[in-house]
């Protein structure tokens, strides 16, 4: 399926089986010519929890959405964070905002507010902002009627 460059039916089966060798075919597929392969690769490192090199490759292809989803898939701080700050770094204010949503449960909000204050990205950060602002006080207002129940 590589050397036909059936990608479809090469996804298909990645996501349909398990007893082959997932590592060995992403290092193959990452260097294959066709964009698609490239990004069975980083899919493959995706689903073998291989974040960072899932991330690298989606972002040598510019395929920023697939990298935002393997950093929410992750559930790292860690990488989601690093992810966050390459979209600055680069000045992909789009990908930044995507990534507060994306992954919000993941950054922390004082990374985000130095970020934000270092780059001047305060506008693109407002919504973000405000739906923390939001969560804390339901989580205080829940707190408080659990407690005052008891």
């Amino acid at each position: 399926m590589i050397e036909e460059e059936d990608y479809k039916t090469l996804r298909d089966s990645i996501d349909s089986f398990e007893n082959f060798d997932n590592i060995a075919i992403a290092r193959r597929l990452e260097e294959h010519k066709l964009l698609e392969n490239r990004r069975l690769a980083a899919h493959l490192y995706k689903k073998n929890q291989r974040w960072d090199e899932s991330i690298a490759l989606s972002k040598q292809d510019k395929l920023y959405k697939d990298a935002i989803v393997t950093a929410a898939t992750s559930g790292s701080t860690e990488v989601a964070e690093e992810l966050m700050t390459y979209f600055v770094d680069i000045g992909n204010k789009e990908c930044f905002v995507a990534m507060l949503y994306s992954c919000f449960d993941l950054v922390r909000p004082d990374a985000v507010e130095e970020v934000t204050w270092l780059h001047g990205l305060s506008d693109f950060c407002m919504p973000y902002k405000l739906q923390v602002q939001r969560t804390q006080i339901e989580k205080v207002r829940w707190c408080v009627c659990f407690f005052a129940v008891k």
